[in-house]
């Protein structure tokens, strides 16, 4: 898909490239980051773009799948030839992309990813934006574990990348506190066969899941579980898709969600407020454009990408009189967010430290009083 502005340009356009789910069973995730990303754009290249050249995202469709990721990669890299590639969706994904990355070092920006393999020294050619799964998993056991004394744990663990790293983070956690899982039930990516990893859960009577995988494999492994009746409290991290579970779940279930951007509903950060108000901008657009994108929910997945491309447009214009990948991923450290914290970690190549819990409650998300 191409972004362009409503208005003809004769500059050559600033090319971006992106690899997301954009259908299949983790597509929200993919669609609601680039949604948020093109309220970003979309007023770039409506403002002028960088002194006349329009930015051009070019997003390919990869399904969750790895190998889709490499061969969109490989097309964006050689045959579109982009400045830079920016909010790839998924552990597994980015993965497997790592080695052609590593021999072109090409600008990996914004990854959807907290995977500590992302978080490599050596890799100075990526950029991330978000807090790690480490960060995440630490902020969930010490509220579960230290503060609300929970101790009949289990893990519901897809088996990938993705998967492994997170339960790498948590059984660390569980770990210092002298405590292992009751069960480590895992699946497959982009599966709908969850009975036996839901009747091994049920079997171990945990009093808390904790779980690694997207929405829509976790709403299905949820209901499983409340028809055995086994309703624990479960636990997701920010890569799930926070909102659209939040919209998908029974208003019975207990989910306590870390997140890693603050709340889209009721947040009072300036950020939030851009967002929202490019959200209404987008609503009240007449033209066939906006009446197509018109449907773009507010969403913490759409948050993170807007947030991500907010990021990227304020160092590309820091990059305006020599634009290079060399000077976008030196100005990208000093950028700033409106109000929102950032604080660059420089061997993690990792901007913001935030962790937010909520539970989710009736479609909604509701601040943990910690």
């Amino acid at each position: 898909m191409l972004i362009f502005s409503p208005w003809v340009q004769a500059a050559d356009p600033i090319k971006i490239g992106m690899s997301a789910p954009f259908s299949g069973r983790a597509e929200r995730l993919g669609l609601d980051y680039r949604a948020g990303a093109e309220l970003a754009f979309s007023q770039f290249n409506q403002q002028g773009g960088l002194a006349g050249q329009p930015l051009q995202l070019i997003s390919l469709d990869d399904g969750y799948e790895p190998d889709r990721t490499v061969d969109n990669t490989r097309q964006l890299v050689f045959q579109e030839k982009v400045l830079a590639l920016f909010g790839y969706i998924g552990t597994p994904t980015s993965n497997a992309v790592l080695p052609l990355l590593r021999h072109e070092q090409i600008p990996f920006i914004a990854p959807f990813s907290g995977a500590d393999l992302l978080r490599q020294p050596d890799d100075h050619f990526i950029y991330n934006f978000r807090a790690s799964y480490a960060q995440e998993a630490s902020t969930q056991i010490r509220y579960l574990v230290d503060k609300l004394k929970f101790k009949k744990i289990a893990l519901l663990i897809q088996a990938d990348e993705f998967g492994a790293s997170v339960e790498r983070n948590f059984l660390e956690e569980l770990h210092k506190r002298q405590l292992k899982p009751l069960a480590i039930s895992r699946f497959k990516r982009n599966t709908s066969d969850l009975a036996d990893a839901v009747a091994t859960l049920a079997a171990s009577q945990a009093e808390v899941v904790l779980t690694v995988g997207t929405y829509q494999v976790l709403i299905e492994a949820i209901e499983l579980g409340a028809a055995q009746k086994f309703n624990p409290l479960y636990s997701v991290v920010s890569f799930t898709g926070i909102s659209e579970l939040a919209r998908l779940l029974d208003h019975r279930s207990r989910v306590l969600a870390s997140m890693v951007m603050p709340n889209p509903q009721h947040s009072k950060l300036n950020l939030v407020a851009a967002y929202r108000q490019q959200l209404r901008a987008q609503s009240t657009d007449k033209s066939t454009a906006g009446r197509q994108r018109a449907a773009t929910p507010i969403s913490d997945v759409a948050l993170e990408g807007f947030a991500a491309a907010t990021l990227l447009i304020s160092a590309l214009k820091q990059c305006a009189a020599s634009l290079t990948r060399s000077c976008l991923l030196q100005a990208l450290p000093q950028q700033s967010l409106f109000d929102f914290p950032l604080q660059y970690d420089a061997r993690r190549h990792q901007a913001s430290q935030q962790i937010h819990l909520v539970w989710l409650k009736n479609q909604t998300l509701e601040a943990v009083a910690e």
